[in-house]
């Protein structure tokens, strides 16, 4: 049996359609279908409920994806291994970012593919956590809490956030509470961290006039005086005139950590990204 053809079938098990999977795998949908189709002539089997809403596993499909998870992790850990090894420094190495605006680490990037230029830097900025233990990339950020168990964490620092609006505005309403403001809201299918729910856990009567997906738009549109809305101050240009609402009592934020898995720490282009990372990120990050 073609390894390929399980990887394809795993894709659809977990994104559920043909687009999803063709996606997550870089191809083109009439590729995903071709292949599905192969292994289950392969097979024999059904594999898959081709639904109005998408695909859903067959009870075949079902044990087939448990056996498949475990040919998967076995693959994994070869290639992990391998690539443990690897002392050169250059090829490639990929790093996940959120795709908050929030965050710009472009100069410390820079800098290192000026240091590094043999080294092929893959960044994407993502919404969904990838999975380091499936080799969807060798070195992950993330704006968590805690950072997660089985990986090797070290922390960059802490990402500051207050509630921002033009001086204007804070000064036509007088108040010192979000209820009595417009709120611009960074929201969407591709926000790592939506802050809508918990604004309205916490002030139900809250009215958002403005969702959009973008953090530069959220920034944009309080800068025009459309509203309030969550800004770092580390982002904010030296020359801007937006001002802080009450920042003693409304202060948020979240621990940014440079995640990888522990098979990867002696690959040299890990070693010297996490090394620079970490020697710079002071500079631009609070530290807590």
């Amino acid at each position: 049996m073609n390894w390929d053809h399980l990887e394809y079938f795993l894709a659809v098990a977990r994104t559920g359609s043909l687009s999803g999977a063709a996606k997550q795998l870089g191809v083109n949908h009439s590729t995903v279908a071709r292949r599905l189709e192969k292994l289950e002539q392969q097979l024999g089997s059904i594999l898959f409920h081709r639904l109005s809403n998408g695909y859903q596993l067959t009870e075949y499909g079902f044990k087939l994806q448990q056996q498949a998870v475990a040919v998967e992790d076995q693959i994994n850990q070869i290639q992990r291994v391998f690539k443990s090894h690897d002392s050169e420094l250059n090829g490639s190495l990929r790093v996940t970012k959120p795709s908050s605006g929030a965050l710009n680490l472009q100069p410390i990037f820079a800098d290192f593919l000026r240091q590094y230029p043999e080294i092929d830097l893959h960044i994407d900025a993502v919404s969904q956590f990838s999975d380091l233990s499936r080799l969807e990339a060798d070195v992950a950020i993330r704006f968590v809490e805690t950072a997660p168990e089985g990986l090797v964490a070290d922390k960059l620092g802490f990402m500051p956030m207050y509630i921002y609006g033009s001086s204007e505005l804070i000064k036509q309403v007088n108040s010192q509470s979000p209820e009595d403001y417009p709120w611009v809201i960074q929201h969407g299918p591709k926000v790592q961290i939506d802050s809508e729910a918990d604004l309205l856990a916490h002030y139900p009567d809250t009215k958002i006039v403005m969702r959009t997906s973008s953090y530069n738009e959220v920034y944009e549109a309080i800068c025009s005086g459309v509203g309030v809305g969550f800004l770092s101050p580390l982002r904010l240009p030296p020359s801007h005139t937006l001002q802080a609402l009450a920042p003693e009592r409304f202060s948020f934020g979240s621990n940014i950590w440079l995640l990888t898995h522990p098979d990867l720490l002696d690959n040299a282009r890990v070693k010297v990204f996490k090394e620079f990372l970490l020697s710079r990120a002071a500079k631009l990050l609070v530290t807590q």
